[in-house]
């Protein structure tokens, strides 16, 4: 009798042998999903140990952040007028681009574009009913010290300093018809900036990160341009220090780094 036979003899009559048969077959996937796991766990280990060799020296940092706001007021009692309906957006929109010169220490710049718009209708405290709308952009270029200080042991999560002295030029008109009547303003602003913002890094991939930082506070200089229709022009020059840091205004970004 062929070896074959006797184990095929045993398959055929034995219980017990066909109970582990069994068994090892349902066992197999989980078995074989446990060592997979095991690999990505392994990897995932790996790709942790990475995280700072991309903010060591030479490496190269891209990223931007994006705000917005839209906001819809309709019969509100202001202190001088009553808003029968008003409707206004803003947005900025900043790309940062930074150069490693030192472990965990970037040089750079970034560039923003802001826009703002607003129309709506009121009454003012004669009861006359009067039409209002703005529109205004903003430039802004800001040469930028960035700093990362890791606080675990892999360089996932990272609090920033970044230095910045933000360069900022605003302008926009207004324009009120009341009783037939149009009258425009148009502002120019030129704003210097230097300050500090603070704020948080994630890695969420090896080369991806999430950074969340609050708006700057420093030293502040602006100068103000003004022109009103049948009024002869104004101007506005203004320093102040600002160290106050609001948290409720937060600006989320996603930056890529390359080494």
């Amino acid at each position: 009798m062929s070896y074959l036979n006797i184990f095929n003899m045993l398959i055929n009559n034995n219980l017990y042998l066909k109970s582990v048969i069994i068994l090892a077959l349902l066992v197999k996937p989980f078995l074989m999903r446990s060592q997979t796991n095991a690999e990505i766990d392994s990897k995932s280990a790996a790709a942790m140990q990475n995280y700072k060799a991309y903010v060591l020296k030479g490496s190269w940092m891209a990223g931007g952040t994006l705000s917005m706001n839209f906001k819809n007021t309709n019969d509100v009692e202001q202190l001088i007028r009553y808003v029968n309906k008003n409707r206004s957006y803003d947005f900025v929109l900043r790309l940062d681009g930074a150069y490693a010169i030192n472990n965990y220490s970037f040089l750079g710049l970034a560039l923003a574009y802001g826009q703002s718009a607003s129309d709506g209708v009121f009454t003012n405290g004669d009861g006359e009913v009067f039409t209002e709308e703005f529109f205004g952009n903003q430039y802004s270029f800001s040469p930028l010290i960035k700093r990362l200080t890791p606080i675990d042991k892999h360089g996932r999560f990272n609090i920033i300093t970044q230095i910045e002295f933000r360069n900022t030029i605003e302008q926009g008109i207004k324009s009120t018809i009341l009783n037939e009547s149009l009258s425009r303003r148009q502002t120019v602003k030129y704003t210097g900036l230097l300050g500090v913002r603070p704020g948080i890094s994630v890695f969420v991939l090896k080369d991806v990160a999430f950074e969340t930082t609050l708006n700057v506070a420093g030293i502040e200089y602006s100068y103000e341009h003004v022109k009103n229709t049948d009024q002869p022009d104004a101007h506005t020059d203004k320093a102040s220090v600002n160290l106050r840091i609001d948290i409720l205004q937060l600006n989320i970004g996603i930056f890529v780094y390359i080494k």
